[in-house]
């Protein structure tokens, strides 16, 4: 069996990675469960769709600077998170209908998280068609009216946008319909993108608390798994018994979390939802929150109050109690070298531990005797 000490050191710090990855998912889950996260983002696609949301020339010439639109957004995302439809007339009339506010799962969570690009095509039509006064012509004209009298109030961009996709379809509904589909789908890969940046940053900032909470120190793991031959043994030990259990955990909870096929975003009624309800996504907490505890205890990295009776007085000292922990700032760097891994994603270091195990476990080619002549001249 081929095993060496860097394949070993590496094994033992992806094992690490994916735990605290896999730990650090389970409490974004939990948090954007809390908060509603997917459907505020779906909200957000929808007002970047049908009304304005550039704020960038609210800055004037400070708008030009990506750091300060990124704290201008930053204060708007706070304010939509309360008022999500503040100015948004249309769009608040959108989530009003029956087709969209029935999608809802309770009165906590009354917009939903995913909307299929025929539903959101479908309502669209109804709104248009049900603006204009005492309809008595086809569906096209009604359309063709609400659009050109701008019933609704629309902003510019929008009604303009609508027009064009109408004229597009040759003032055929059902082609309307398809277009407004196309364009929500475009949509909403884009805001998929934003959430996935979202995911990341939740990630990065709950990686650098878990390190410190738990006091994942990357330089002294490395360390002590290079120094201590019997740590490394059990590490690798732990990976290889721990690692099975994680994979129904990968699958389950981070990649199929994943977006739909007709609409490019999140469906409610698939991915976590489905497989891993609010008590069992508590169950994998606790379960990863032990193996955390498990490894911590063989690389023996912990925090201790020690009590000092020196020269007659006692005083109690509060640190870590390691010998490769007695730097604060190398302390830090490897917490904040923690944090950068856990931001790469449970999935990332569930594949790299699965070809690490298997280039470690797999067999060197035997030697023959072709391979053992030397050349004589």
């Amino acid at each position: 069996m081929f095993s060496n000490l860097a394949i070993d050191v590496a094994l033992g710090l992806i094992f690490i990675y994916l735990l605290y990855s896999l730990l650090a998912s389970v409490v974004q889950e939990l948090v954007a469960r809390i908060f509603n996260s997917r459907a505020r983002l779906l909200t957000k696609g929808l007002r970047r769709m049908l009304e304005e949301d550039d704020h960038s020339k609210d800055l004037g010439w400070f708008g030009k600077f990506t750091f300060f639109n990124w704290f201008y957004e930053l204060g708007w995302s706070v304010v939509y998170f309360f008022e999500p439809f503040r100015k948004n007339p249309f769009l608040k009339k959108f989530y009003s209908t029956p087709s969209i506010r029935n999608l809802g799962e309770n009165s906590a969570t009354s917009r939903p998280a995913y909307i299929s690009p025929q539903i959101f095509s479908q309502t669209m039509v109804h709104l248009l068609r049900g603006s204009v006064q005492e309809h008595k012509g086809t569906d096209a004209q009604a359309i063709k009216a609400a659009l050109t009298h701008n019933y609704l109030h629309l902003v510019p961009d929008t009604r303009e946008h609508l027009l064009q996709l109408f004229e597009d379809a040759g003032h055929n509904t059902a082609a309307f319909r398809i277009n407004m589909e196309g364009w929500f789908n475009e949509t909403m890969t884009r805001a998929s993108g934003w959430y996935r940046k979202q995911t990341q940053t939740w990630l990065l900032c709950m990686g650098i608390a878990i390190a410190a909470l738990f006091n994942v120190d990357s330089i002294a793991i490395a360390r002590i798994l290079m120094k201590d031959k019997n740590v490394r043994s059990q590490m690798v030990q732990l990976a290889a018994s721990r690692a099975p259990g994680y994979t129904a955990i990968t699958d389950t909870l981070i990649r199929k979390n994943v977006l739909h096929k007709d609409s490019a975003f999140f469906r409610a009624d698939t991915s976590v939802r489905i497989l891993v309800s609010d008590t069992s996504l508590l169950g994998v907490y606790a379960l990863l929150r032990a193996d955390a505890g498990d490894a911590a205890n063989v690389l023996g990295i912990s925090r201790a109050c020690v009590t000092d009776t020196t020269g007659g007085h006692m005083t109690m000292h509060c640190g870590y109690t390691h010998p490769f922990q007695q730097n604060g700032w190398l302390v830090f760097a490897g917490w904040c070298i923690t944090a950068l891994a856990i931001s790469l994603g449970a999935p990332f270091w569930f594949d790299l531990l699965g070809k690490v195990v298997k280039f470690r476990t797999t067999q060197p080619p035997a030697d023959t005797p072709g391979n053992n002549t030397t050349a004589t001249h």
